[in-house]
């Protein structure tokens, strides 16, 4: 079998080779002469490559047979213990059929399009207040820490109710998890320091509710009310699917509208953003290591047969930029309408969506309409990208600008 060591295939976890928006272009030979193919990943872990959009939303729309149980990034975080266990309380994304079903329902209301809604005047605040900043700021300065990193750690900290003295403790957690250059035990010891932090989180809305999505939950009558533990668990899945996803698009969508002036131009048109946030999620596609996923029986994908046992990992980059899916898949174009997988596909689909649109709608037009020329100030080839991590990105992305109008 080859691994992605040596195989013609990107390394999963490890530095990838996109440039730095395209996906390696090995995905591109794959996607032609191996759609399924099988490889190890540096972890260990042997896997069933999917890299066509096609296949893509087969493996993902078939809970019938593929199974979620075990964590989507397991192939890659070297923690094979976690294998077959029992899935953590609360944590969705780990369950499948009605224990799935019980949680997401009840979850899915707090993020339906006309409750997301109401969190934007709220957003909008942060946004100005936050190029306010800016304007204050001289010299080069790092977008993603006075930018795209606090906003949306803001937007999930109001959703749960987090105290305003606790919400700078609240984004450390989820940054130390998904980042691949450290150990697993300083990666597992920021996990359990999430755990406790949320502990006293809920503890505190059982004592006293407030106007927020745990209170609700704890709250709201149902004949299987959430546990103590499950709201735990919803919390810390809560903060890992809406802060640092988010706050990667906020920046590295900056970036790339920063590379692509004519499309950064257009972001001020009426209804734009009703297509180009998408558009941005799709050319993007952050979730770039690859998403697992477990057969329970013999399944083919493709013309690959998958035996029951074996793992499969859909590779969502590849998959939005399959000539198969649309034409010229590799250029950015905001007016294009497409049914991309950025944010997943069938029943665990991203929980959140309507949130990330509201929070990149509202931040990137009103950056480049009130920041006028921004621009980044280091080459290309000096910008740490998020190779190594499970969520890409942007590190450090130093700008500067001309003026900040109100």
């Amino acid at each position: 079998m080859p691994t992605l060591e040596s195989a013609p295939v990107p390394r999963g976890a490890l530095p990838q080779d996109r440039c730095p928006f395209d996906p390696s272009a090995r995905y591109e030979r794959l996607r032609e002469e191996d759609p399924v193919t099988r490889v190890t990943t540096p972890a260990g872990f042997d896997v069933w490559l999917v890299s066509r959009y096609d296949d893509a939303r087969a493996v993902l729309g078939d809970g019938e047979s593929f199974s979620n149980v075990d964590a989507s990034s397991t192939h890659l975080m070297g923690n094979k213990d976690k294998l077959g266990a029992t899935p953590p309380p609360g944590i969705l994304l780990r369950h499948d059929g009605a224990s799935h079903s019980r949680l997401r329902l009840r979850l899915a209301r707090e993020f339906m399009v006309k409750r997301v809604a109401t969190l934007e005047p709220f957003i909008r605040s942060l946004v100005a207040e936050h190029i306010d900043r800016l304007a204050s700021m001289s010299g080069p300065v790092d977008l993603y820490r006075n930018f795209g990193l606090p906003i949306p750690a803001l937007v999930i900290s109001e959703v749960l109710g987090v105290p305003d003295e606790d919400r700078a403790e609240f984004g450390h957690f989820t940054a130390s998890q998904v980042d691949l250059t450290l150990p697993l035990e300083e990666r597992e010891a920021a996990g359990a320091a999430g755990q406790a932090f949320f502990a006293r989180l809920v503890a505190s809305k059982y004592e006293n509710p407030g106007d927020d999505l745990l209170s609700r939950l704890i709250q709201e009558p149902s004949d299987e009310p959430f546990g103590f533990e499950e709201l735990m668990g919803l919390s810390l899945l809560l903060l890992a699917a809406g802060h640092d996803t988010t706050a990667n698009m906020i920046t590295l969508g900056t970036y790339a509208l920063l590379r692509d002036p004519d499309q950064a131009a257009r972001l001020g048109e009426p209804g734009m953003m009703s297509t180009g946030v998408d558009e941005l999620i799709r050319y993007l596609s952050i979730v770039h290591n690859g998403v697992l996923r477990k057969a329970v029986r013999d399944v083919t994908v493709g013309d690959q047969l998958v035996r029951a046992g074996e793992h499969v990992a859909v590779v969502l980059e590849s998959a939005n930029r399959d000539p198969r899916f649309m034409s010229d898949a590799d250029r950015l174009d905001l007016d294009r309408r497409s049914a991309h997988v950025g944010f997943g596909y069938g029943a665990h689909q991203c929980l959140g969506q309507h949130l990330a649109r509201l929070e990149l709608t509202v931040a990137l037009p009103e950056l480049f309409r009130r920041v006028q020329g921004l621009r980044a100030v280091q080459p290309e080839s000096d910008i740490p990208f998020k190779n190594d991590m499970l969520v890409y990105g942007i590190r450090e992305l130093l700008v500067e600008w001309d003026e900040v109008v109100a």
